[in-house]
Parts: C-alpha cells; sequence; structure tokens
C-alpha cells in the first residue's frame, strides 16, 4: 500500500464522517486538513515503558514477597499483612508496575509538536474554564482526601501509636500475668495451675534447663522461689539428660545471654526436649557422653555465631546433626521458633501456611528476660504456646506483622471463632499498655470478606484497582499535553478525572480512543476521527468520568458528616423514600453531579465545541448529561447494593475494604452510560471526536 492509497482512505473516512455531519444538520467545512495521526506510545518509549513496569514491579513486588515471609518489615502498614498470603505481593507487585510505567513513560514519552502552519483555534483561559478547573481539582482533592484517609489512619494507629480506647488490664485476647517481678509472676504460675510445684533460684539459664523437667514430672516450675543462691548447672545439665535422654532432639543454649536461651526452652518445655547450656570450646561431659551412645540426634543450636562461633559448631558436628536456629534480632529470633518446625518438634506456627486455629503465646522483653523465665510454664500448661518477645513501647514490626497474619477470620458468625490468646508477663515498664492493646487489636477474630482494622484480599484488590487509577490518571494528565498537542482543554481534564475514578477501565478505553487515531482539522476545531463505537467510548467519559467522580466525592462527604435522614414517611408505605441508602443517597450523589457537570463542565464545553453561548450550552448539555448520569447511577447503585448488601462487602471510610465496593461500582456505572451515548453520538445529540 503507497502513501496515496493510505491517504485516500484517510480522505474516505473524512468524507464519511463529513457525510455523517450533513445528516445531523452541521456545517460541512470543505477546508478540512488531515495533521496525521495521533500516537501515545513511540517505538522508544513503549518498550521503555514496559521495561519500568518490569522494574518496578518486580522491585515493590520483592518488597512485598519479604514482608509477607517474616524478613522485612513495613512499620505503620502492619494491618495490610491480614490479608491472605500472596495478596500483599500481588498488591505490591501492581503498585511498583503502575509507578514504573508512569516514571518511564512520561520520562521518555517525547513531546510532539503541532504542525507548521497550523493553529490551535481554542481561545484561553476564561472564568467558565477557571471554574471547570477549580472543580475539577476540588473534586479530585476530595476523592484523594476519601482515599488517603485510610493510609493516614494506619500510620496514626498504626505500631506505637495511642491505643487509649483499648487499654486494660485484660483485654479480650490479651491478658497479664499477675506480677510487676518475676518471683511475683513465678508465684502466680502456681495459684494458676495447681499441680505439683518445683522450685528453681532466680536464674533464666537453670529455669530453661529445669523446664522440660517440670513439664515431663508434671510439676509447675516456680520461678525464684529457691532465691538466688549459686546454681550447680552440671548437676541441672545431667539430671535433664538422664530424665530426657530418649529424646530424639536435644536443644543446645548458650550460658550467656539467655534472652537466646528462653525462646527454645518453651520449644523444648512442650516436646519435652533437654536444654543444655555451653560455653565456647566447651562441650559439658554430660551431653558428649549422651551424644555417644550410638542413638541418632538432631542438636538445635539457638545462639547466633557470635556466642556460638561455626567453628564450635563443627565440633558438635562431629557427635550428631547440627542445624543452628537463631537469629541475631532477638525479635525475629522469637519468631523463628515459633514458625519452625522439625518432623515431630517445633511448634510449626507459621503464619503463612496455617490453618485457623486456636493459637496461644506468651509475651515479653527480651531486656527482662527474667520475666520470660517466670512464665515457663505456660509453654506446657494450660493454654500453652510459644515465647514471643517485642519491646516495651510498641509492639515490635515483625511481631505486629506476624500477628496480623496470624488473625482469624470467620465466615458465618463471630462466634464460630477461633479465638487468639496471649499472656504478658512483665509489668507496664517492661511491656507498656500500648504495645498490650496492639496485639489485641491484631489478633481481633474478624470477618474473611471485612477485616475491619486490618486488609482483606477483597479490600487489597480494590487498592490494586485504585492504583492503577491513580497513577494512571497522573499519566494522563502529563501524556496528553506531550503526544496529544491537538487535544482540548475540556479532554485534558475529563480523561485523568476518569482514569482515576475507572482505573484499568479508563486507561484503556483513553488507549482505544487516541492511539493510532486520524487527526483532523474540521469546522473550527480539531477532532479526532473515530469509528461509531470509540465515539460512543470518548462521550460516555466525557459525562461520566467528571459526573462519576463527582458522585463519589459528593457521597464520601455525606457518608463523613453524616447522611440525612427523612421522617416524612414514617410508618407508610413508602418509607424506604426516607432512607438514606435509597431515595436520598440518590438524591443527593446524582442530582448534585448532573447540574455541577452541566453548569462548569459540559455546558461550557458544548458552548465552545458548537460555537454558542454559554446558557445555550448548558441546556444542549442538561438533557445528555442527565440520560448519561441517570444510566451511569442505575448500574453503579445496582452494583454497589449487590455487593454491599448481598455479597457482604458494605464497609465505612476508615476501613479498608471502603474503596473496593465505590471502584466497582464505578465500573459497572461507566458500562451502564455507555449504551446510551452510543444512541447519543449516533443521532448526533453529543460529540464523540475530541
Amino acid at each position: 500500500m503507497t502513501i496515496a492509497d493510505i491517504r485516500s482512505y484517510i480522505m474516505g473516512r473524512v468524507n464519511i464522517a463529513e457525510g455523517s455531519n450533513r445528516k445531523e444538520g452541521r456545517k460541512e467545512d470543505d477546508n478540512s486538513k488531515y495533521l496525521g495521526k495521533s500516537r501515545i506510545f513511540t517505538s522508544k518509549s513503549l518498550p521503555i515503558t514496559v521495561m519500568g513496569a518490569l522494574l518496578g514491579g518486580l522491585v515493590f513486588g520483592l518488597v512485598g514477597y519479604f514482608t509477607e515471609n517474616g524478613n522485612l518489615a513495613i512499620p505503620r502498614l502492619e494491618p495490610l499483612l491480614a490479608a491472605p498470603y500472596g495478596s500483599v505481593t500481588i498488591f505490591f507487585t501492581i503498585f511498583g508496575i503502575s509507578l514504573g510505567s508512569l516514571i518511564a513513560s512520561l520520562a521518555f514519552a517525547g513531546r510532539v509538536f503541532l504542525e507548521e502552519g497550523t493553529e490551535k483555534t481554542e481561545t484561553g483561559m476564561n472564568l467558565n474554564k477557571w471554574s471547570t478547573w477549580g472543580l475539577a481539582v476540588l473534586t479530585a482533592a476530595i476523592i484523594l482526601s476519601a482515599t488517603g484517609y485510610i493510609w493516614f489512619l494506619s500510620a496514626a494507629y498504626g505500631n506505637g501509636s495511642d491505643q487509649e480506647s483499648r487499654i486494660g488490664y485484660t483485654m479480650k485476647n490479651v491478658q497479664r500475668i499477675p506480677g510487676d517481678t518475676p518471683v511475683q509472676v513465678g508465684n502466680s504460675m502456681g495459684e494458676m495451675y495447681g499441680t505439683e510445684l518445683l522450685e528453681i533460684p532466680s536464674d533464666p539459664v537453670a529455669a530453661a534447663v529445669m523446664a522440660p523437667v517440670a513439664s515431663t514430672r508434671n510439676q509447675t516450675l516456680i520461678y525464684g522461689a529457691g532465691g538466688s543462691e549459686y546454681v550447680d548447672m552440671d548437676s541441672l545439665i545431667e539430671e535433664s539428660l538422664s530424665l530426657l535422654g530418649n529424646s530424639p532432639v536435644i536443644i543446645v543454649v548458650s550460658a550467656e545471654e539467655p534472652a537466646y536461651a528462653l525462646p527454645a526452652a518453651y520449644t523444648a518445655a512442650y516436646f519435652k526436649a533437654p536444654v543444655v547450656p555451653v560455653e565456647e570450646r566447651s562441650i559439658p561431659q554430660d551431653l558428649q557422653n549422651s551424644l555417644e551412645n550410638g542413638e541418632e540426634k538432631l542438636i538445635l543450636v539457638a545462639a547466633p555465631e557470635r556466642l556460638l562461633s561455626d567453628q564450635f559448631l563443627e565440633e558438635l558436628d562431629a557427635l550428631a546433626e547440627i542445624n543452628r536456629v537463631a537469629d541475631e534480632n532477638l525479635y525475629k529470633h522469637s519468631l523463628l521458633w515459633a514458625r519452625s518446625r522439625w518432623g515431630n518438634f517445633g511448634w510449626g506456627m507459621d503464619e503463612n501456611f496455617h490453618f485457623d486455629a486456636y493459637y496461644n503465646f506468651v509475651l515479653a522483653n527480651p531486656e527482662t528476660p527474667e520475666f520470660a523465665a517466670a512464665g515457663l510454664p505456660m509453654a506446657y500448661e494450660g493454654n500453652y504456646g510459644p515465647l514471643i518477645y517485642t519491646e516495651s513501647e510498641d509492639l515490635n514490626d515483625y511481631v505486629d506483622q506476624y500477628f496480623w497474619r496470624l488473625s482469624p477470620d470467620y465466615f458465618s458468625f463471630p462466634s464460630d471463632g477461633p479465638f487468639m490468646n496471649v499472656r504478658i508477663v512483665g509489668d507496664s515498664e517492661s511491656i507498656s499498655y500500648n504495645a498490650q492493646a496492639r496485639a489485641d487489636l491484631a489478633l481481633e477474630v474478624r470477618s474473611f470478606k471485612n477485616q475491619v482494622a486490618g486488609a482483606s484480599g477483597i479490600s487489597l484488590f480494590g487498592w490494586s484497582w485504585f492504583f492503577i487509577g491513580f497513577f494512571g490518571a497522573i499519566w494522563a494528565l502529563f501524556i496528553m499535553p506531550k503526544r496529544l498537542p491537538y487535544s482540548s482543554f475540556y479532554s485534558r481534564i475529563y480523561w485523568p478525572m476518569a482514569i482515576l475514578v475507572f482505573g484499568p477501565v479508563g486507561i484503556l478505553a483513553f488507549l482505544m480512543a487516541y492511539h493510532e487515531s486520524s487527526v483532523m482539522s474540521m469546522d473550527h476545531m480539531v477532532k479526532f476521527m473515530r469509528p461509531l463505537w470509540a465515539k460512543a467510548l470518548s462521550a460516555t467519559i466525557m459525562s461520566a468520568g467528571i459526573g462519576m467522580a463527582l458522585m463519589i466525592a459528593s457521597m464520601y462527604l455525606f457518608q463523613f458528616f453524616g447522611l440525612p435522614l427523612l421522617r416524612t414517611f414514617e410508618f407508610t408505605s413508602v418509607y424506604w423514600l426516607g432512607s438514606p441508602m435509597t431515595t436520598i443517597m440518590w438524591l443527593i450523589m446524582v442530582i448534585p453531579a448532573i447540574i455541577a457537570s452541566s453548569l462548569f463542565y459540559m455546558g461550557p464545553m458544548m458552548a465552545d465545541m458548537r460555537e454558542m453561548k454559554y446558557w445555550e450550552g448548558v441546556k444542549k448539555a442538561l438533557p445528555v448529561v442527565s440520560l448519561s448520569m441517570v444510566s451511569a447511577s442505575i448500574g453503579m447503585f445496582a452494583t454497589a447494593w449487590y455487593v454491599m448488601n448481598w455479597r457482604g462487602w458494605m464497609s465505612g471510610e476508615d476501613l479498608w475494604l471502603w474503596v473496593t465496593p465505590l471502584w466497582i461500582s464505578a465500573a459497572a456505572g461507566f458500562f451502564a452510560a455507555l449504551i446510551p451515548n452510543y444512541f447519543m453520538v449516533k443521532a448526533g445529540w453529543k460529540e464523540g471526536e475530541m
């Protein structure tokens, strides 16, 4: 096909368009001029945009992956981890793809200049355009405030925040063990369990050694009852190995820094394995004798390389299989012992691969290991569970994410459970009430659809949709002046607004409307020549983009400040007319959107397009805006009613799920408005070539 053939084809399309204009009673312009084709992407920018998307998705996807697997902590965003495993990684990946493609596309888009000798006939800024711009900015600001509210709320009520409304000595999911000193906590253990007592001195390492012994003998270990006299550690080790010699697992800990030993001691106490404290280059004789009897043993070393070197472990490796289970970070160290399992040994409470269960934990501060030692009976008696460390003032970031990931979900009723339970050992200086309240909030049982304070998989789907639209709106705002210099003032407003509301649907519509469209100078305007279906697509965006944004903004304002409730129809057969969820909500959302769109947007735009006075443009715009917005509202309200009332997605603006039903309903409204807009464009009531 030659250039002449292409031009003949294009001019044929122009003649068709002009013939259509004659049918619509419009003035024919014999001076139409072909200005080329619009291209959003070039051969250079497209692959770079794809590379930016891949790079952004990879970087942020890895952030999500490492966060979900406990290797990375993101302060203030721990509630995201309440969503099912994998959804956070997907969310971060989509976020990265959107951000990466935005940056790459804008950086390498390349500017398209007006053809020489062609001038845009569009007038400069006037009062009408300033009003349109102000309305768009105000609407976008309200929407971004509404969607940003939950993120600011998460930051304000995240780790380390004020939890005064939840604070109490005993909370629903978290209780404090009575005792402001380790000895008092030890006494509380005796009162709680009432079995035969095993009194030990105030030595955390001694408690770690004797806890499995007490567990095997069905005794309650009482910390500090034996005073603080000298401890014969060799005798305790001999007693433990003698009683528990048949255990296939032996826990080796460092005699120094007992905070590392205690999470392992909690595991050993429940699974009845001996705990042996050692010093560098010194293997206790009883341990050597136990390992030399010919039985295969697994030694789990609960100390970082700083305390027990790899060289020292090589000496033990000659006697048994060695596995170091330790992390220099004490908070991650305690979580490692809570998550891990070796055959039939270990708690195995991996938050990423677990079934909802009645998990229980002991929460302590590693800076005061004596409290953790005093609470050792809770590892094997009653509602037993592993030891988790946290900081004094805040719930540690890693622990916070772990608890949010473990938070149980119910499908029918909250009473179905399951329920989590945490017991705190330590006074308020060791673990603050703030940290206690945060743990209580994180482990609350919630609906799997709406995690309330946390994020569900459904809510992260909605936020993925939103961020695609958010970055897409920024992209359209800046890409149109660069790549579409013939686009009008109004189109540069309604397309970013539409993409913000419709997300990926809006981006797809934008590409279908502009990429590879013939650009013609016709009448007094520059037009993008499109087939009828693409005109209908563009015309729908014109009205529904700004209109739906106005509807969402007004709904948020009324939801934030309160919806009116009319009592006029109370106790009548039409009582539903006074309900905010039906007639009133429709009225306060749709009618203001129709009026505002007609006065400040579609009206002045149609006046400019058809060279008429402002009020004539408003009169022309009002019926088409009304038909378009009513159709969009039917699709939006029907979908919202279904997902909120029948699917259980009801949510408020202060909850993570709030964005999902709104944005899905907005997309449904767009497709509902597309039908009447098709026929209005076909009849010549609306333009579709802007």
